[in-house]
């Protein structure tokens, strides 16, 4: 068996100028450390450029399902009116099953071969074997919450979920239900979590886009230690186990590794960007760039979706007083131009622009430190309401409006405040799915909230019937 990996890297340098080699042999692969970190490389390089992936689908699709954005694409519309079955929307709803599985597939081939080797194999092994866990992670949870029914469905249609594959084999895997995958990807999770411990001295507080360190540097575009935890509070926060998405949410923001960016950075922002304060993990992508381009109208006649301008603007400016200004909605949004300059890099933003010469990496924020203060925020709503306000203003102070006093945050609010601080990445959908609210597509037209199939992509045409007959 064969795998398409990278030229040989030895720094980060070349993990952001990739450029696939060709194919080497399984055998000779994972003779040494470098042929381990070319394979990891190699996963991350798919994730940023596939258009299934999160170059386009896995980001996108949950901004067109919210109805966050409008999109004159025929399947991408057919899906956000629940029309599921049309055959627009059938190359989608396959591409994203099938290229993730895919990577799901290499993820095992690399872990099958550490297993082999042993934890202690090379001196990085630890990471490796964290990151594939944690990736494989990843991707499952990535198509549970696209896939499977809502926390809330009846336990009829929680029975099937989605296939969790931990082997590296062409063999056809039997439905996990939705209460097995999430403890399939907890349990992967908890694991890499133990085989990462490295990075707690790998990962500074000051972090630089320096990339001279191989493949232990620019930690967080990898799926780094703080990483795993903030997906952990992420998993058990969708999973509406609060308890213990605060035990995670609260790691991650003890770590003291990760800050709130400053006014100056909303004031000159550095936009497509991972942020050096802010980003827990985020994946390299200059084709990222190039989508958000597409997609929000810089590239002329090939743009395809546009967001709501007046819903936008009455988001952002109802959290503001007289005396307050959201800095979100300035530095993200360009009014005149009805951008999302948010996801934008200059280089595709700015006329004239030809090259990135900032201070951080292009590319695509998974997980980022705002998350884990609302995520505090709601587990504390009943228990001790004045720390979950304290968590809660600890996010808005920095995005310029007034801290709350003399009243308590409530779940409404947090709703409201992390659409505005996700604002075009794929957030929406999610949080709705998992409150099972009501989604209004358009003017008398509303799919409703309690619907199970409102919030379930159907599998792939054969794809359910085939895996039940094995």
């Amino acid at each position: 068996m064969s795998v398409l990996v990278l030229s040989s890297m030895t720094s980060c340098d070349k993990f952001l100028d990739v450029n696939p080699k060709g194919e080497v042999f399984d055998a000779d692969m994972y003779n040494s450390a470098e042929g381990y970190e070319d394979a990891l490389y190699g996963i991350y390089a798919q994730l940023g450029t596939d258009d299934y992936l999160y170059k386009n689908y896995l980001h996108w699709l949950p901004e067109v399902l919210a109805v966050n954005v409008s999109t004159t694409d025929d399947g991408l519309q057919s899906m956000s009116y629940g029309l599921w079955t049309k055959t627009t929307a059938f190359p989608i709803r396959k591409g994203i099953w099938a290229n993730s599985y895919e990577v799901i597939n290499q993820l095992n081939n690399i872990i099958s071969h550490i297993n082999k080797g042993g934890d202690h194999e090379f001196p990085h092994t630890g990471l490796y074997k964290g990151e594939a866990l944690a990736l494989r992670a990843l991707i499952h949870f990535e198509l549970l919450r696209l896939y499977g029914a809502p926390v809330w469905a009846p336990e009829s249609e929680k029975v099937r979920a989605i296939p969790y594959v931990t082997e590296y084999s062409f063999k056809i895997t039997k439905f996990s239900s939705l209460d097995e995958t999430y403890d399939l990807i907890i349990k992967d999770l908890k694991e890499a979590e133990a085989s990462l411990s490295e990075d707690e001295s790998l990962i500074n507080a000051e972090r630089t886009n320096n990339r001279s360190g191989g493949f232990t540097s620019c930690r967080i575009i990898h799926m780094n230690l703080y990483a795993v935890e903030a997906l952990l509070a992420r998993v058990y926060w969708s999973r509406n186990d609060l308890a213990n998405a605060a035990i995670y949410a609260a790691k991650v923001i003890d770590s003291k590794k990760f800050g709130m960016r400053s006014v100056e950075a909303f004031n000159q922002p550095d936009n497509g960007t991972l942020d050096m304060k802010e980003t827990i993990f985020g994946i390299y992508s200059k084709k990222y760039e190039e989508e958000n381009a597409r997609m929000y109208g810089l590239s002329g006649s090939s743009s395809s979706s546009t967001f709501r301008l007046a819903d936008y603007k009455i988001l952002y400016e109802s959290g503001s007083s007289s005396a307050t200004t959201d800095f979100r909605l300035t530095a993200w949004f360009d009014d005149g131009q009805q951008q999302l300059k948010k996801l934008v890099n200059p280089v595709y933003y700015e006329s004239g622009s030809t090259s990135y010469s900032g201070k951080s990496i292009l590319g695509n924020n998974i997980l980022r430190i705002p998350e884990m203060y609302y995520i505090m925020a709601e587990a504390l709503l009943e228990s001790n309401p004045a720390k979950a306000t304290e968590y809660y203003n600890d996010v808005i102070e920095t995005r310029g409006l007034d801290p709350l006093e003399g009243s308590y945050v409530t779940a409404d609010m947090l709703f409201t405040e992390r659409r505005k601080e996700f604002y075009g990445e794929g957030f929406l959908w999610h949080d709705m799915k998992r409150l099972g609210k009501d989604i209004a597509v358009s003017a008398g037209t509303t799919l409703s909230g309690s619907d199970v199939n409102t919030y379930k992509i159907p599998y792939p045409v054969g794809e359910d019937e085939a895996r039940d007959e094995n």
